[in-house]
C-alpha cells in the first residue's frame, strides 16, 4: 500500500516508522521542516530513500494511477493495514471514562472516510468498525485525507454488524442512531456514558436492520429548507457535543 504526502508520511513516521519500507520523492525539492524531519526519521530507522527526477516520479506515480498529491512530490511504502480484532477493541476502552466507539455503516467514499477518521481522533473516539463489504477500505486515499490521523486510533472490520451491536451492549455500550428524522436532538440527547454512535451512508442512512438494533435515535437540529449535512460534517459535529457533555 502507498502513503501520498508529506503529512500522512510524516505521522506515520512518527507513530509506526516500521510499517514503512520505501520513500520515493522529487528531486530539488525545497528542504522545509517537514522535509527535513521525514528524512531524518527515515534514515534513523533504515527506511529506503530514493530521489527521482520531476519527469521520472510523475510516470511512476502515474503508473500506479494515483494522482492525487503529486505536487507534494512524495509517496511512501507501508504494507497493508492492520485492523484490529474487535474483541481486543472492546477491552481498550475497558478503563476509560465514557468511552466512544463509532460504526460507519456502508460509507464508501474513501474521502468521506478519511475525514470521519481525522475527525474522530481530534474529539475524542476510541475506535470505528467498519462493515467488511460495501464499505471504503483503509487504503492511500484515506490516510491521505485523514493527514495521517488513521496512525492514532484503532480501526475494526466485522462481517455482520448487528453482532457487533450486541456484543457492544452486552459490554455496557448505549447504542445511538444518528437519524435526520428522530424527535431527539443533540440538544437533549444525554451523552455522557459509553456509546457506540453509527453513522449511516449519505444516500440512504443506517440500514433499518441496525436502525432497530439501536438504542437510541438522535439528530442534528436544523435551520433553514436544507435539511442535510455531509456525512462527515455531521459526524464531527456528533462527536463535538459528545466531547462537550462528557468535558461539563
Amino acid at each position: 500500500m502507498i502513503i501520498i504526502g508529506k503529512n500522512p508520511i510524516l505521522e506515520t513516521l512518527r507513530s509506526n516508522p516500521k510499517d514503512l519500507t520505501k520513500i520515493i520523492f522529487m528531486k530539488n525539492m525545497k528542504p522545509e521542516p517537514r522535509m527535513k524531519e521525514i528524512l531524518g526519521l527515515a534514515n534513523a530507522n533504515n527506511i529506503s530513500i530514493i530521489s527521482l527526477h520531476k519527469n521520472d516520479f510523475e510516470k511512476y506515480f502515474q503508473s500506479k494511477d494515483k494522482r492525487e498529491g503529486i505536487s507534494q512530490g512524495m509517496i511512501g511504502f507501508m504494507k497493508d493495514f492492520e485492523y484490529t480484532p474487535l474483541k481486543e477493541l472492546i477491552s481498550m476502552t475497558e478503563k476509560v471514562d465514557n468511552p466512544l466507539l463509532i460504526i460507519l455503516d456502508e460509507i464508501t467514499d474513501p474521502h468521506n472516510f478519511g475525514a470521519i477518521i481525522r475527525s474522530a481522533v481530534c474529539l475524542g473516539a476510541n475506535g470505528i468498525i467498519i462493515p467488511r463489504h460495501n464499505s471504503a477500505e483503509v487504503n492511500h486515499t484515506v490516510i491521505k485525507t485523514s493527514s495521517g490521523a488513521v496512525n492514532y486510533i484503532p480501526i475494526a472490520m466485522e462481517t455482520n454488524l448487528n453482532n457487533v451491536i450486541k456484543l457492544l451492549k452486552q459490554n455496557a455500550f448505549t447504542v445511538i442512531g444518528t437519524d435526520a428524522q428522530a424527535t431527539t436532538t443533540t440538544f437533549d440527547a444525554k451523552l455522557k456514558k459509553a456509546i457506540c454512535l453509527i453513522v449511516g451512508s449519505e444516500g440512504s442512512g443506517i440500514r433499518l436492520s441496525l436502525k432497530n438494533n439501536c438504542d437510541e435515535l438522535v439528530k442534528i437540529p436544523m435551520s433553514g429548507g436544507f435539511d442535510s449535512l455531509n456525512a462527515s460534517v455531521s459526524t464531527a459535529v456528533f462527536l463535538y457535543e459528545i466531547m462537550r457533555q462528557k468535558k461539563s
